[in-house]
């Protein structure tokens, strides 16, 4: 019987991550990196990102960074050659980069700000998604695409005074687009599933915080009644991106603190 803790180790794998310069992405990024993979993150930060990188670079895998649109397939395919170039063919992606919403009423909401926020958000994820599957469907090695969800794709966020309904609708969508990824390439032996994070601390979740009403409003809402550590999602990232979850597809795996059991 294999050791199953050898199972979720990373070594010889390529990972990508989108928006990987700070906050979740980078955890994301040292997360792969310390559990054997070499790793290609992009985002728009390009300081912050040179930042991340050097820091990678001490772990002693190989990292790749570059300055990337999420939104701009010119952008992307340059990026996703440049990482074949430097590192090879990806084995996982995980699909990062988001932004939040402006926490304004959804009646205020313009159309170009709707647009925006799904195209980065969800829109994103399709543009990574198919072209990383081509790259794995033409190497024939198969892989595993993970999609950063939210709790929101289950809940609207009561956040009161601050709104994000915008921000719900894609990271709901993203479910549905993970199954679809999931439905449509487990031929190719490509695997995809999203985790769903509750409220972790971050820079993003901060804004919402500082308002004592809602910080109180979301701690009793949650059964452990905390919010996140950063690096809580850490198992569950490496759990799917490995051959630990080898019969794992199509799901959306929340790490809640069982926000969403109540």
């Amino acid at each position: 019987m294999a050791d199953i803790l050898s199972k979720f180790r990373l070594d010889g794998k390529v990972a990508v991550v989108t928006g990987g310069a700070k906050g979740l992405g980078r955890e994301h990024v040292f997360t792969l990196a310390n559990a054997g993979a070499d790793v290609a993150f992009c985002d728009l930060l390009e300081d912050v990102g040179k930042e991340t990188l050097a820091e990678v670079a001490k772990t002693g895998r190989k990292v790749y960074f570059q300055k990337v649109n999420v939104r701009d397939s010119g952008e992307i395919e340059d990026f996703l050659e440049n990482v074949k170039k430097n590192l090879g063919v990806p084995d996982i992606l995980v699909n990062n980069a988001a932004r939040p919403s402006e926490g304004v009423a959804l009646e205020t909401v313009s159309d170009d700000l709707w647009r925006e926020i799904i195209d980065t958000n969800l829109s994103s994820m399709f543009y990574f998604g198919k072209r990383v599957a081509k790259m794995m469907m033409e190497a024939g090695k198969g892989g595993s695409i993970i999609n950063i969800a939210s709790i929101n794709a289950f809940v609207i966020s009561n956040i009161f005074p601050r709104h994000n309904v915008t921000y719900c609708v894609a990271k709901a969508a993203i479910a549905q687009l993970t199954k679809g990824f999931a439905c449509e390439w487990a031929k190719y032996n490509i695997r995809a599933n999203a985790i769903a994070p509750g409220y972790i601390m971050t820079d993003q979740t901060k804004a919402t915080a500082a308002i004592s009403e809602a910080y109180e409003r979301n701690l009793n809402m949650t059964p452990m009644h905390r919010y996140g550590e950063i690096d809580e999602l850490a198992g569950a990232l490496v759990y799917l991106a490995s051959d630990a979850s080898t019969f794992t597809t199509g799901t959306t795996l929340l790490v809640d603190g069982g926000y969403t059991s109540w």
